[in-house]
């Protein structure tokens, strides 16, 4: 239906051999499909191994935006979470599809 989430806390021992499996289906998601994508990101800490995957992640889902396929992103962080609202807002920067930090 177009809504994707990653939840929870992000700490694998190998994060590439963890988040592998969720890149390919990213990738295969991405080359099937034209309808929008919001994709819910609900991490209350992860490691800096998985940021590069989670990065990768988004990498992919932009460079499908820039085939004309709608993507949003919500980063969804406590508002007392000062961590994870900079690794956002670093994000916003790095990146060109919608990406709205959302503070709860």
């Amino acid at each position: 239906d177009g809504l994707l989430v990653i939840s929870g806390s992000s700490l694998p021992e190998n994060a590439w051999q963890f988040y592998q499996p969720l890149i390919d289906w990213t990738r295969a998601y991405c080359a099937a499909s034209t309808q929008e994508t919001l994709l819910e990101l609900k991490l209350d800490y992860f490691n800096s191994s998985s940021g590069r995957c989670l990065f990768e992640l988004l990498t992919i889902l932009e460079n499908r935006a820039g085939d004309k396929s709608k993507v949003q992103v919500n980063w969804h962080v406590d508002h007392d979470d000062e961590l994870m609202i900079e690794k956002g807002q670093v994000l916003i920067g790095l990146l060109v599809i919608p990406f709205r930090i959302v503070i709860q």
